[in-house]
């Protein structure tokens, strides 16, 4: 592929990327009057009373008979007892039903496509040296990229975000190409240890506990 259509599938996926998030997890434990018991993150449960905001920016609306409303991270929510808002991302896809995203890896940005059909996050060599990933340290591997096997190297990403999802401890492969993979993908290194649900053109991924 020339660099013109490396640079049209770019742009695609740059206008592609609408993400929703929540920050924070919020689960309602146990209800009282005017008070309700939220676990938030995985701190101990705590007790709170309309009007109130927690340190992590949980601020408490509402505690009704069955439900509380608390709104987190500028949005609204209604929890029932034991329900929870988790931290996820809802991506849109593009005219072609790619899901392209922007995820930071070690504190830099990439753009990365969603890839079920890659075992790890994949990158070629000019992005991770644009990423600073030290990439020879890693285990040398053979990879096959869309002009065939190429060598590679096997690495840990220390940390990889996606909005508010975080996940340490990533397996990523740096192909020894300059431009293949053309775009960074984000394989099922860090996709399995997500909740995926597909509605419609719409895939939204949960980060689990």
């Amino acid at each position: 592929m020339g660099r013109d259509g490396i640079r049209s599938i770019l742009g695609v996926m740059l206008l592609a990327i609408s993400m929703q998030a929540e920050a924070v997890w919020v689960r309602l434990m146990g209800l009282g009057p005017s008070r309700a018991e939220l676990q938030i993150n995985q701190t101990p449960v705590r007790v709170m009373y309309p009007g109130q905001t927690s340190p992590e920016g949980v601020r408490l609306l509402v505690v009704a008979k069955d439900h509380v409303e608390v709104e987190a991270n500028g949005a609204r929510y209604r929890l029932g007892l034991g329900q929870r808002i988790e931290p996820q991302v809802i991506l849109d896809a593009d005219p072609r039903g790619h899901y392209a995203t922007e995820v930071f890896v070690n504190g830099q940005r990439v753009v990365a496509l969603v890839d079920t059909g890659a075992s790890t996050i994949a990158f070629n060599r000019t992005e991770a040296e644009r990423l600073g990933i030290e990439y020879r340290q890693g285990r040398r591997i053979k990879v096959t990229t869309a002009s065939g096997q190429a060598d590679a190297f096997l690495v840990i990403l220390g940390e990889v975000s996606l909005g508010p999802i975080q996940l340490r401890g990533v397996e990523a492969t740096v192909s020894l190409e300059a431009n293949a993979p053309a775009v960074a993908l984000l394989g099922m290194s860090f996709l399995r240890r997500l909740d995926m649900v597909t509605d419609g053109r719409r895939l939204r991924l949960m980060q689990l506990q």
